[in-house]
């Protein structure tokens, strides 16, 4: 494996999850339910795959906004002692930082609901502003794209092909699209894709995004519009990818989840690592599957080290 140190920039949503897990069932309206255990914790997506990389050994810089409050003070602190540079960073004066609770089923299954708060006001003159951040690194991760909606698709796209044209890897995670995933967004999101070297939706996503009837039709069409690999994370059943025209597919083992918010995004974030660290396709999907396994099974210190995991040389 290469000693070069893995490096990232992030753009993207950086909020709060307030999480309560062990919830039995979702209340209807005027009812309650009880859960277990509750923790308060530095997320959004590019909060996730930031602390996710930087515990793994890469060297990190994220680009996002916060509100200007104790909660956006919070998150930069939670940031910082993890060694992320933050300047990129910015605090929006009377603005709240976003809020996301999270309710976590026994099996670890979860839904949410969310306050953007000043993660509305991100765009992509924050990138642009912060452009060394993104050349100093070897590749850009743009995430949470519908948790930052003046952030456009039309602005994402340029931002993509401006990275990759200046030689820095371009990785895309889009998240999930609330509005319902409409037609001229499923359009623009494929269109972008020319401009990606990493896809890397979940099972949902990406059926949603190409209305395919399985998923691995929906591989087949993504594959076909991105510029390099995709890989569709599909949870408990797995990762399924296709890279230099061959289908790679990577079970899960069996884990008790006891809360997999935020999984999909350590799972990023290993595995770009990995792949910086000159593991193959298939090693890094193993290593990523190994850190999004250790990451679903704790509801404390979850973020795994190197030392957590198998060495990439171990990988089978």
């Amino acid at each position: 494996m290469s000693d070069a140190v893995p490096s990232l920039c992030i753009a993207g949503n950086l909020n709060l999850d307030l999480m309560i897990s062990g919830v039995r069932q979702l209340p209807r309206w005027g009812e309650e339910q009880f859960g277990s255990n509750r923790r308060s914790v530095t997320s959004g997506q590019a909060g996730y795959m930031g602390i996710a990389a930087a515990k793994l050994g890469a060297k990190v810089s994220i680009i996002g906004v916060l509100g200007d409050d104790d909660d956006g003070r919070t998150i930069r602190g939670d940031l910082e002692r993890e060694g992320i540079d933050c300047s990129g960073i910015a605090s929006l004066p009377g603005q709240s930082t976003g809020l996301s609770v999270a309710i976590i089923r026994e099996d670890g299954e979860r839904c949410f609901v969310s306050e953007i708060g000043a993660s509305a006001g991100f765009t992509g003159r924050q990138i642009d502003a912060h452009w060394p951040a993104v050349e100093a690194a070897r590749a850009l991760a743009v995430v949470g794209v519908f948790n930052t909606p003046s952030f456009t698709l039309e602005e994402v796209h340029a931002r993509l092909r401006k990275a990759r044209d200046r030689g820095v890897a371009t990785v895309f995670d889009s998240g999930w699209d609330t509005a319902g995933w409409s037609e001229e967004t499923r359009r623009e999101i494929t269109g972008l894709l020319s401009c990606v070297d990493l896809f890397l939706p979940n099972e949902d996503e990406a059926l949603a995004i190409t209305r395919a009837a399985t998923v691995e039709e929906a591989l087949d069409i993504l594959a076909s519009a991105t510029a390099g690999s995709v890989v569709i994370k599909r949870g408990a059943k797995g990762a399924i990818a296709r890279h230099a025209g061959e289908k790679l597919s990577v079970a899960a083992r069996p884990v008790a989840a006891a809360n997999a918010v935020g999984a999909g995004d350590v799972y990023d974030a290993a595995l770009v690592t990995a792949l910086q660290r000159q593991a193959d396709f298939r090693t890094a999907m193993e290593f990523a599957s190994r850190a999004a396994e250790h990451y679903v099974r704790r509801l404390d210190n979850r973020f795994p080290v190197l030392a957590d995991l198998p060495a990439l040389t171990d990988q089978t």
